[in-house]
């Protein structure tokens, strides 16, 4: 080794996974396959931004007057900036929203834990809040907001944390 070179990792004994079926370690160079498991990070990774993509991208190609109301589909910068926005105030336990549809926009709600959230988005930087706890610990919250998501942030913590 070099002066000024970091050491070099050695496995040891007991960094070796069991291999076979009674256990034997696995010999040097032998490839072990893990099949419930395909990466440590897919293990990690949340499942509701696929879940999210998915139903923000149904609305965005739904056909004009989808409700027999006359509404139209998703608008494809506003459906890109909801995705921005739960990506922005979702923490790693918080639950997944229930994802609807609006006449003008989309929706995402939280109804548990006694609390109701709801955030409305309506176009890129234009979306609203509603906020309600029903055990009376927090102030009852509406307001519209555009680039700050500071308020919902902190709502979603709330509910994450309870």
């Amino acid at each position: 080794m070099t002066s000024g070179a970091a050491p070099r990792y050695r496995p040891t004994e007991a960094d070796v996974p069991l291999a076979g079926t009674f256990g034997a370690r696995a010999a040097a160079g032998e490839t072990l396959a893990f099949s419930r498991l395909r990466s440590y990070e897919d293990a990690l990774a949340p499942k509701w931004p696929q879940e999210a993509l998915a139903k923000i991208t149904s609305y965005i190609e739904r056909r004009a007057n989808w409700d027999s109301y006359g509404s139209q589909p998703l608008r494809h910068d506003t459906g890109m900036f909801a995705l921005q926005v739960l990506m922005a105030v979702m923490q790693p336990r918080t639950p997944m929203p229930s994802i609807v549809p609006s006449a003008s926009g989309v929706q995402f709600e939280w109804h548990e834990n006694g609390i109701d959230l709801e955030l409305h988005v309506t176009g890129p930087y234009q979306w609203e809040i509603w906020f309600e706890d029903h055990t009376g610990q927090y102030p009852s919250l509406s307001e519209e907001l555009t680039s700050n998501f500071a308020s919902a942030r902190e709502a979603v913590s709330i509910l994450t944390k309870r």
